[in-house]
């Protein structure tokens, strides 16, 4: 018996040389069709670690090997040993971080030299292989000096924890680092710190008296934020990186844009009294001051080129930006890296991600850890993030103690295996140098890594607070300081390094900049912001959408589905998947008929493929498909070795081409991270169709935040739109009440698709319920095929994947083809017989289309398809309904309780579109607080009633109709009685009159 495979070659040739599927071919042909098909690459044992595309692991570090004279040094001094792991191991907690006193260094043990039994300060030691001494050149100290250096190293303003990580590379790597480094070569602009430090105290001193009542969130108490910032970005550029991804928090954001990232100061000033970030004529609606953002070009002394600021739009919820922020540097990474042609691309080289987080917030939200969580993942890691931890001390009025079980708020890193620098924010020049290490540490080995930067805020939450009402004690502390630029204006001055006339300049030209600013505000029109050259090819935010046929050449699709289940003979394919998968797809391809869902998907993606676009598909399981349907990788029964079929396609015609690729994601057990990820992938880069597949609809509650302050308001607040595709699979079948629903409901109430019909609003999201997979393939195409970008929201299959009327020929994705809003009854013979008009939406039309074949009276009634429900398909639905000119009767009909599904949003919307007098009838469950019964019996039972409800009293109608045909045949003059009578009621055929606007008016969508 011929395996699956050669099958599979064997229905290419056969198609290629034009045989029929029941001629013979020789060997000869098979093997030469079968060199069509691209060599299996030698993959890695492991497939999370496989060379597939997209599969990007952080750099292979290899540790420093010890001599034999360390070696014999380390087992000779052994307690030296112990001394120096302490100090690496529980440094920190000795450490003086808390620039309010409040938090005192702990006194440990386990640092007394005596503990370990050295007791002569003055012995001296050889250092070899046990500690690295930075300000010694020779490898022999005292006791004391070596003691002195653990000290100044670990237990001063600036501490580490690496002693949690696994790798004892990694351990070993930061141990020499910080050991090693040596502040009085470090070289730091102390002019450029205090410059940073006294413009933003300069700046937030003038907004408290301009606009005492306007809540920034100032940075008064963390003003070192900006020495940080600015650092990381010197040090990334030493580096060879230019683009800078930055993450801010909802603190000190004015003041980063302001002082640091040059945000215009006319504009900014414009929109802290009140008036908008956008342009007069811009149809965004803004957000508020603490989600700001608008990209910025920076110069570097050391830079050859200029440094890309890109900021991150965010919604107010705390932390949603931090995966966002993920998705969208490793997407512009990757994409820079493809336009230099760069091979030897490793992940990070180009882009050096920001983020910066709240200490309670960092603690206390989910999402921190589910991004951490998949950090390291090789289809999620963006090389690194650099995590700053704006640490107030206190969270709203909330104490550090009520706000996390944790010593640090910092702690929640630890599990992902991510080192953390500790600073006290009072010493710009440990901050620095905190950002140095950070950086060093990132390039070396493309991970993440967390500064704790503590700090404090002078003025409260807001500045509308009080904090003295729940933080008597530290606010005392905070008012009877001086700040902290004024500190170090003084240090540097007492140094010797700053003059009182150099700072007193720096101050007095910047509170001039602001005053000129906050004059001008009230006249300045913003510059809307830049947007890239890849957006810019598309329509601008507001222009009115095209649409273009989405089919493709049958032949080609022919190939491409005989390429999705091709696979080398190497790879040991499970019998179930040859049996039940490829065979059936390979005899449903030869006969172009029968084709299900996965098959279309498969088309779908492999002729975007064909087309140069890139496709990446993210969700838990999606490789082989919650429902064992997709296969989209072949996983070797022997090695583990992946596979996927569709990065491999080479046939005739595609040979020559610069095809795209698919990113096969299977993510970590996640949803509100793994949604804010790909929807910073989708923002990145409008070229790649990004699909986020949940296990089962109901999962994408978890993702809430995303959808409502990213996905589905983006485009409206902050002009950016995204062309994310989420599958959320949907439908009643046993699955109880949390794996039934998607929640259509909630996902077309943040629709903003006008319920009269008469606005011409542009849609900010498409929300659809295909029925059949050419319907999917089309939708699929469509997403990068249009001129601009919206997201798609699809109540995905679950049993409709293998219904076997639940399928499409070949020819319904032929050229010409496109997906419809709207499908009519393909079984309704006569239109004028029609009585009764259902409209239902998904998996549902199945069961009624089923009842009507059986029913006896069932060539009165037309069941239509509403297969997309957001924008409403107004003009669509139209055309078809008024077909219908004798029906009376209009029924919605969902599986949904009354209170969910679609006919909340769809009732209104039908009912301006029927006949005068006419009604729009509901059936289906009643209102429920569950989604549905957790009981199959239950389900089943109202399942079969509703269904049989949506039939009932049609014999009535059918009688109506025929007293009105005898009426009307009898009013007719004899020789018309000849002709076929058009059975239209006098009393229904003028009820269209006041309707037929629709048939002129251009399509909603």
């Amino acid at each position: 018996m011929l395996n699956v495979r050669t099958l599979g070659r064997r229905a290419v040739a056969q198609r290629t040389s034009g045989l029929s599927g029941r001629q013979s071919i020789g060997q000869r042909r098979v093997r030469a069709a079968a060199t069509q098909f691209s060599p299996f690459f030698l993959l890695a044992h492991n497939y999370h670690d496989s060379s597939e595309f997209g599969c990007f692991s952080a750099p292979h570090v290899k540790p420093e090997t010890l001599s034999e004279t360390e070696q014999s040094n380390r087992r000779e001094n052994a307690n030296l040993v112990q001394l120096a792991d302490a100090y690496r191991r529980y440094g920190h907690l000795a450490s003086k971080l808390d620039p309010l006193g409040a938090h005192k260094a702990e006194k440990i043990d386990e640092l007394s030299a005596e503990v370990y039994g050295l007791t002569d300060s003055h012995k001296m030691y050889s250092t070899a292989g046990i500690v690295a001494l930075s300000q010694n050149s020779s490898q022999t100290a005292s006791l004391s000096t070596i003691i002195s250096s653990l000290q100044n190293t670990y237990c001063q303003s600036i501490a580490y924890e690496f002693d949690h990580i696994r790798s004892p590379v990694v351990k070993q790597w930061f141990s020499h680092y910080v050991e090693t480094f040596n502040t009085q070569e470090a070289n730091w602009r102390k002019d450029r710190f205090y410059e940073l430090l006294a413009k933003t105290e300069v700046f937030e001193q003038f907004l408290q008296k301009k606009l005492p009542s306007v809540k920034r969130y100032g940075l008064e108490g963390s003003e070192s934020i900006l020495v940080l910032l600015d650092q990381l970005i010197t040090e990334a550029t030493q580096h060879g990186i230019v683009d800078i991804v930055a993450g801010l928090s909802h603190r000190g954001r004015m003041s980063i844009l302001a002082n640091l990232f040059e945000y215009p100061l006319d504009e900014l000033m414009r929109k802290l009294r009140g008036g908008s970030e956008f342009s007069d004529n811009s149809p965004h609606t803004g957000d508020m001051l603490v989600d700001l953002a608008k990209p910025a070009t920076l110069h570097y002394p050391n830079a050859q080129t200029p440094v890309s600021i890109d900021v991150l739009w965010n919604a107010c919820h705390l932390e949603s930006g931090m995966p966002v922020g993920m998705g969208k540097s490793r997407t512009k990474d990757i994409n820079i890296a493809r336009a230099k042609n760069n091979h030897q691309h490793v992940i990070g080289d180009h882009v050096l991600p920001i983020s910066i987080h709240g200490d309670s917030s960092f603690a206390g939200q989910g999402i921190v850890a589910e991004s951490l969580s998949m950090s390291g993942l090789t289809h999620f890691t963006n090389g690194g993030t650099v995590h700053i931890v704006l640490n107030n001390q206190v969270g709203y009025t909330t104490p550090a103690s009520h706000t996390r079980t944790t010593r640090y708020a910092s702690d929640i890193a630890k599990f992902a295996d991510i080192p953390v620098i500790h600073v006290n924010g009072e010493h710009p020049e440990e901050v620095a140098r905190a950002a140095r290490t950070a950086v060093a540490y990132r390039q070396k080995f493309r991970k993440d890594v967390v500064i704790d930067v503590w700090t404090f805020r002078k003025r409260g939450h807001n500045e509308l607070d009080e904090p003295a009402f729940t933080q008597p004690a530290m606010y005392r502390r905070i008012n009877s300081r001086l700040s902290i630029p004024a500190t170090y204006e003084k240090q540097l001055i007492a140094a010797g390094e700053l003059t009182k006339e150099r700072a007193d300049t720096v101050r007095k030209q910047w509170l001039e900049s602001l005053n000129t600013a906050f004059a001008q505000s009230s006249t300045c029109n913003p510059v809307d912001p830049q947007k890239s050259l890849a957006w810019r090819q598309l329509n601008k935010n507001g222009d009115y959408p095209t649409e273009s046929a989405t089919g493709v050449d049958t032949s080609l699709l022919y190939e491409i589905g005989v390429s999705s289940v091709s696979s080398p003979e190497q790879l040991k394919v499970h019998p179930r998947i040859e049996r039940f998968h490829i065979r059936p797809r390979l005899k449903k391809l030869q006969e172009g008929a029968g084709l299900d869902w996965a098959t279309a998907e498969a088309l779908a993606f492999g002729s975007l493929l064909a087309e140069g676009y890139n496709v990446r598909l993210s969700g838990q399981d999606v490789g082989r498909g919650t429902f064992s349907q997709r296969h989209a990788m072949m996983v070797c029964q022997e090695t583990e070795q992946v596979y996927v079929p569709l990065n491999h396609m080479k046939t005739k015609r595609l040979h020559e081409q610069q095809l795209g690729k698919l990113e096969v994601v299977n993510s970590n057990l996640c949803e509100e991270a793994a949604v804010g990820f790909e929807y910073g992938v989708s923002i990145e880069d409008p070229t790649t169709l990004a699909i986020w597949e949940a296990q089962f609809g109901d999962f994408y509650n978890n993702s809430q935040t995303i959808f409502d302050g990213y996905i589905a308001s983006g485009e409206t607040k902050w002009g950016q739109q995204n062309g994310l595709v989420l599958l959320l699979p949907h439908g009643f079948d046993g699955g109880g009440p949390d794996h039934s629903s998607c929640r259509i409901e909630r996902h077309l109430q943040l629709s903003n698709d006008p319920i009269d019909g008469h606005t011409s609003a542009m849609p900010n999201l498409y929300v659809t319920y295909p029925t059949t997979p050419a319907q999917f393939f089309h939708l699929l195409r469509r997403q990068v095929k249009r001129n601009f970008r919206k997201p798609l929201i699809v109540a995905a299959p679950k049993t409709m994947l293998r219904l076997a009327s639940a399928t499409s020929n070949l020819s319904e994705m032929r050229p010409g083809t496109c997906f419809k809003p709207v499908l009519d009854d393909p079984t309704v013979r006569d239109p004028h017989s029609v009585k009764r008009v259902m409209l239902v939406s998904g998996k549902l039309y199945y069961d009624l289309a089923k009842l009507k074949v059986e029913n006896p009276l069932g060539e009165h009634v037309s069941i239509v398809r509403v297969e997309e429900l957001a924008p409403f398909p107004r003009r669509e639905l139209f055309h078809v309904l008024s077909r219908y000119i004798n029906a009376t009767d209009f029924v919605w009909v969902q599986e949904e309780p009354r209170n969910a599904g679609s006919y909340t949003f769809a009732a209104s919307r039908i009912k301006s579109l029927l006949p005068k007098h006419a009604e729009l009838r509901y059936v289906g469950r009643s209102e429920c607080a569950a989604t549905c019964s957790g009981i199959e019996s239950q389900q089943n039972a109202e399942h079969m009633q509703l269904t049989a409800e949506a039939f009932d009293g049609l014999r009535g109608l059918v009688a109506d109709l025929v007293i009105d045909s005898i009426a009307l045949q009898h009013s007719q003059p004899k020789q018309q009685m000849d002709k076929p009578a058009s059975v239209i009621s006098a009393s229904v055929s003028h009820r269209w009159a006041n309707r037929a606007m629709y048939a002129a008016q251009s399509s909603d969508h």
